[in-house]
């Protein structure tokens, strides 16, 4: 495109191209040097802070300098250079023009272009069209006012910015001449000049001893400088220098929190002097005594366990622990160093426990009173004077690395209980035994264990009554760790009445004589008072349940026997079992083993209902509900969940992973006969579950007959009763008045 002569181009179109590359140059030099403005007040302004804040040193600002400089010539090149330097064509400085104005239907684009295929000559298209084509272009580029179309917005913001900047770097400039610290900036930051930050102070060094300092041998140690009182301005920078014998060297102190100038760690293993020095002010050289810590020779701690444990007293391992040590109990600690000693003491959460000092020895105990847990430290102080310490402080050294052990105090754990009832719901009878196991443990011994209950009954006037009993058989096993309970409680001598709350709950008390007696207690266990007739109609509902359960049971149990009776004629013929067939077979074995845990439950239940009526007293050990609860339902339903349901599973199991299908046919048969069996089963169970029920209503029937005709004769006597009060209230009244007519005779 470009290769073309500009004599076949229209003067008018020619005009347009040259004003619009004027502009666009004008456009890149404006922003060019706006943006390398902006950069260089950018960094001048964050390297005056950091120097002024920081105090750099001289590396530092010539690395800052050299940074500086190179990106501003990185950004000269990029916003400035490159863009005026890039070529740009014909074609895109006419589709810039055309985007800017909207509405040319890309005439000038298209008269470019025509003029060009005119100049070659193309044979396909009208040489008429093409020169009516190329002076339309020519009128309306004719027309065009480049300025008010490119960039015009853009180029007055940058123009004006690259105004302010200017100014803005003119009074900067001025300001070097003017001000102090932009004076001090330039020469430091630009000429590289090691000037110092104009202020006024005087500079004091903290912790001296006479004309020196005296620190422990090793001890991580940092010089700290502080501003004289009354002085109102802050040094810019300071510098320590060292010398010893074996070397020489000088660093810059920094400004900490509390207003005074820490130096880097210093060399603490061989004498040394130092000064401090500034632009303003400069110290005389200063002795950095050594002075060798103590050591720590020997170091023992023993315990004394409380009198009712029977521990004694005990030796305990030299180390930081946790050392468990019983509540109540004393901690001795003893030790010696290799030199002297002013104090000692034992350290806790910045609570001193003082050790008696004799020489270079230390001793005392912590008493039972005071022990408590946490990380204790072996704190000495010797009879060296004048010496800094890690806190700044004059005073006598302590190790290097002070001993430290850890106790934890435990609390003489109360007894533990973990006693259940079992054979019972949450109703009994006044007269129902109440079973219960378990164990009872403590960390040294148990003096006594009793059973807690209380009634509350509600008989028109709300009342509580509370009791105490003793477990059966713990006289024997009082003073021992862990006992084992087992037991019943009777409740007929309680004389409990119908519709009141009953609970209970068994302690435990320990030989704490420390802090104690420790006493635990039992989970309670909450019974409601009920007539027989409510338990038995009770039970008689519970039963219902569970024989609605096996129906369900028998009719899936059913079902999966259709099914696979189903899934085996598919695979009659089949070797390889596909995907689909192998799920089949898995969700066949689940839906079984469901099955299985369904009848474990029920089983579970109903053995939990014999319980309740042998407990609760109902009838007879071995009477007719139990044996017909065991004999009939229990024992069958059992027997298919020990032997029946497991090899079922097996059977399903092998059957899908088979891959002969005479072997998995053989499977089938064994399955669906024991599937057979088991629906039998449940069916026979169903009978005699419908059996027993009418059973128990007829049972039930009759006892509330019987407690009915309790209960008119008991009425029946207290009439009675009532009326022979009646005649011998009468005697006595008619003996009265004949006593009284003879007094009177």
């Amino acid at each position: 495109m470009s290769s073309v002569s500009n004599d076949i181009i229209p003067k008018q179109i020619k005009s347009v191209l040259g004003r619009m590359r004027r502009a666009v140059q004008r456009y890149f030099i404006v922003n060019g040097l706006k943006n390398i403005l902006f950069v260089l007040l950018i960094i001048a302004t964050v390297d005056f802070f950091i120097d002024r804040s920081f105090r750099m040193d001289k590396p530092q600002r010539i690395i800052m300098l050299v940074l500086g400089v190179g990106y501003i010539l990185f950004i000269s090149y990029k916003k400035l250079i490159l863009p005026l330097v890039s070529k740009l064509s014909d074609d895109a400085l006419l589709l810039e023009l055309e985007s800017s104005q909207g509405d040319m239907n890309e005439s000038l684009i298209s008269a470019l272009e025509l003029s060009r295929m005119k100049h070659h000559k193309v044979s396909d298209v009208s040489l008429k069209m093409i020169e009516e084509t190329i002076e339309v272009g020519a009128q309306i580029a004719s027309g065009i006012t480049v300025d008010s179309a490119f960039r015009r917005a853009r180029m007055k913001v940058n123009f004006f910015t690259l105004t302010a900047l200017t100014l803005i770097l003119f009074f900067g400039a001025f300001g070097i001449v003017k001000s102090k610290n932009l004076n001090t900036w330039y020469k430091r930051n630009i000429l590289l000049m090691d000037l110092q930050w104009p202020s006024d102070y005087e500079l004091q060094v903290v912790g001296l001893y006479g004309d020196k300092i005296r620190v422990a041998r090793g001890q991580n140690l940092s010089i700290e400088v502080r501003i004289k009182e009354g002085n109102k301005s802050v040094p810019e920078s300071i510098k320590i220098e060292f010398k010893s014998n074996e070397y020489k060297k000088s660093e810059e102190l920094f400004l900490n929190q509390s207003g005074t100038f820490i130096s880097s760690s210093v060399d603490t293993l061989e004498e040394s002097r130092f000064r401090v020095i500034s632009k303003e002010y400069e110290t005389e050289w200063i002795l950095l005594e050594l002075v060798d810590r103590p050591e720590l020779n020997s170091l023992s701690l023993s315990a004394a366990f409380p009198e009712y444990t029977g521990l004694g007293a005990a030796d305990l391992p030299v180390g930081e622990g946790p050392h468990e040590l019983l509540g109540g109990s004393e901690l001795v600690i003893s030790g010696g160093s290799n030199k002297p000693l002013k104090n000692a003491y034992a350290l806790l959460n910045g609570s001193k426990l003082p050790l008696q000092v004799d020489g270079d020895s230390f001793m005392g105990s912590i008493a039972n009173d005071k022990l408590i847990s946490g990380s204790y430290s072996i704190i000495v102080e010797d009879k060296e004077e004048g010496v800094l310490n890690n806190s700044g402080k004059l005073m006598g050294l302590g190790f290097k690395e002070a001993p430290k052990f850890r106790v934890r105090v435990v609390n003489d754990r109360k007894p533990r209980l973990k006693i259940k009832s079992t054979g019972l719901s949450g109703m009994i009878v006044p007269r129902a035994l109440i079973p219960y196991t378990g164990e009872v443990n403590d960390d040294f011994s148990i003096e006594t264990v009793g059973i807690h209950y209380s009634v509350k009954e509600d008989t028109g006037e709300r009342r509580e009554i509370e009791g105490k009993l003793v477990p059966e058989g713990i006289q024997k096993k009082i003073g021992s760790k862990e006992m084992i309970l087992d037991g019943v409680i009777d409740l007929e001598p309680l004389d409990l009445t119908v519709n009141s709350r009953f609970s209970l709950f068994f302690s435990a008390k320990d030989n704490n004589t420390e802090s104690g007696p420790g006493v635990g207690e039992s989970t309670r266990m909450l019974f409601r008072v009920v007539g027989e007739a409510e338990l038995r109609t009770d039970l008689l509902r519970r039963e219902k349940e569970q024989r609605q359960i096996v129906n369900e049971v028998t009719k899936k149990q059913d079902i999966l026997l259709t099914d696979l009776g189903a899934l085996s004629a598919e695979l009659v013929d089949v070797d390889l079992l596909n995907r689909s067939s192998k799920e089949r077979l898995a969700n066949l074995q689940k839906a079984q083993k469901n099955l299985s845990v369904d009848v474990l439950n029920i089983v579970k239940r109903l053995k939990g209902m014999v319980m309740e009526i042998k407990n609760n007293r109902l009838e007879e050990e071995k009477g007719i509900l139990q044996s017909r609860l065991m004999d009939k339902i229990i024992t069958p339903l059992e027997a298919l969940t020990q032997q029946t349901f497991p090899s079922v599973l097996l059977e399903l199991d092998a059957a899908r992973r088979m891959n002969d299908r005479i072997n998995r046919e053989k499977s089938f048969k064994v399955i669906n006969a024991s599937q057979r069996y088991t629906v039998q089963i449940l069916r026979g169970v169903l009978v005699h579950m419908v059996r027993n029920e009418g059973y128990q209503q007829a049972l039930n029937l009759l006892y509330e007959i019987q407690r009915e005709q309790e209960r008119m004769n008991q009425m029946t006597n207290k009439a009675k009763e009532k009326s022979l009060e009646g005649i011998v209230e009468d005697k006595k009244a008619d003996s009265k008045v004949i006593e009284q007519e003879k007094s009177e005779k």
